[in-house]
């Protein structure tokens, strides 16, 4: 019976180590960021099955501010206009960027690393893959925004800040990122919080690729979901820092912790029933 005890000890680890990385896989793939391919892209990534659904999470941060769940008319406005999935050209529109119609004062900037934008070969092959199904009748659902809505209100602001810090994540977050520190590349800028920002907001800031997101001005956001906004950025001011510390740490690094903890549990479990048999031996 003693000798049984290192042994269950040991594939209770096991278990706890695999259970710990199945998750850590399905959590990337939700942030868009699954296996790449060694081209960054190609014909076996994208038959990958899971293409569509990363690719539904890649659109749902990137796209859908602009262009629906599906490609549908968000707005009335011309940088909310429909779009058809075209396989002949569809990946040089995303990669490259598009303008229309020059002049009026709409343009799609570019995605694709190589242009100044945000999205790797595999990336787009993901995203590529899910608008793929638009016509099948077997899309995957856009997921939920993944964010924290226990925010405080703040005095002088009437919307509501949780529902706020949703229409952030929909309509904002792609662009400018978590509270608006911006993408790191030029055509994803970030932005201070000020007085005008809601105006810019409601409005544009005159840039073919900041249009203005009211309804009144052909955007798709009503005076409700505005001003549920304004109330949730005016909450970045007040909130305080969070319980860890406000780590640095950048997205995808816990995943990897994870992944590592649970590789050294399975080194040490097997060095230590190497050890074992050894001595029984």
């Amino acid at each position: 019976m003693k000798r049984l005890i290192p042994i269950l000890t040991l594939a209770a680890s096991l278990t706890v180590a695999l259970a710990l990385i199945v998750p850590a896989h399905v959590a990337v793939a939700q942030d868009g960021h699954g296996p790449e391919s060694d081209d960054g892209g190609g014909e076996e990534h994208a038959a990958d099955e899971l293409a569509p659904y990363r690719g539904a999470a890649l659109y749902a941060e990137f796209c859908q501010a602009c262009h629906g769940p599906q490609g549908e008319a968000a707005g009335d406005g011309p940088a909310f206009a429909a779009i058809a999935y075209d396989p002949e050209t569809a990946r040089a529109i995303i990669a490259e960027g598009l303008d229309t119609t020059p002049g009026d004062g709409a343009l799609m900037p570019a995605y694709g690393e190589a242009d100044g934008g945000l999205l790797d070969g595999a990336q787009i092959d993901d995203l590529l893959a899910y608008m793929a199904t638009w016509d099948t009748g077997d899309t995957p659902p856009l997921p939920a925004p993944n964010i924290h809505t226990e925010v405080e209100r703040v005095e002088g602001f009437s919307g509501d800040p949780a529902a706020g810090a949703v229409v952030y994540a929909a309509s904002c977050y792609g662009c400018h990122g978590p509270e608006g520190q911006g993408r790191g590349v030029e055509n994803f800028p970030g932005f201070a919080v000020s007085g005008d920002t809601l105006g810019v907001v409601r409005t544009g800031t005159g840039s073919d690729t900041m249009p203005g997101f009211s309804a009144e001005v052909g955007g798709p956001l009503s005076e409700q979901q505005l001003d549920d906004l304004d109330a949730y950025l005016a909450s970045w001011a007040s909130a305080e820092p969070s319980k860890s510390g406000g780590s640095d740490i950048p997205e995808g690094t816990n995943v990897l912790l994870i992944v590592m903890g649970a590789a050294a549990i399975i080194a040490v479990g097997a060095a230590y029933m190497s050890q074992v048999v050894r001595t029984e031996t």
